[in-house]
């Protein structure tokens, strides 16, 4: 089975998030800090992970960072923030793509499908 790491401090959209992907036949594990993801990567690295920007101890572009070399699947970074910078910043950092948030669960999960269908491109499109 395909795994999922969701790191999001926003407890309904973790939970969320956490259903879309089930759904998506992901098992999924979740974090709410950017600490205990990169602890919850120690002990399985998923085949998709999703990372909030906006985390209370580090900032998401330091956890896809520290993450990058661990994962060999896709990132994905969500986030409100939408200016073009942050897009560049998180693609910078190592994610395969940046979406942002609000999303509609069925388009995420779409997004999602056509996402982890591409090759993994370790930052950049």
């Amino acid at each position: 089975m395909t795994t999922a790491l969701v790191i999001e401090d926003d407890d309904d959209i973790r939970r969320l998030l956490e259903v879309v992907l089930t759904q998506a036949g992901y098992s999924v594990a979740g974090a709410d800090t950017g600490t205990s993801g990169l602890e919850a990567l120690e002990a399985q690295v998923p085949d998709l992970l999703l990372v909030d920007v906006g985390l209370p101890d580090l900032e998401g572009y330091e956890v896809v960072r520290r993450a990058r070399d661990r994962v060999d699947g896709h990132i994905v970074m969500l986030s409100a923030r939408s200016q073009e910078a942050d897009v560049q910043l998180g693609i910078d950092a190592g994610a395969d793509e940046y979406l942002t948030k609000p999303f509609r669960p069925r388009q995420l999960r779409e997004r999602l499908a056509e996402i982890v269908a591409q090759p993994v491109t370790r930052g950049g499109r």
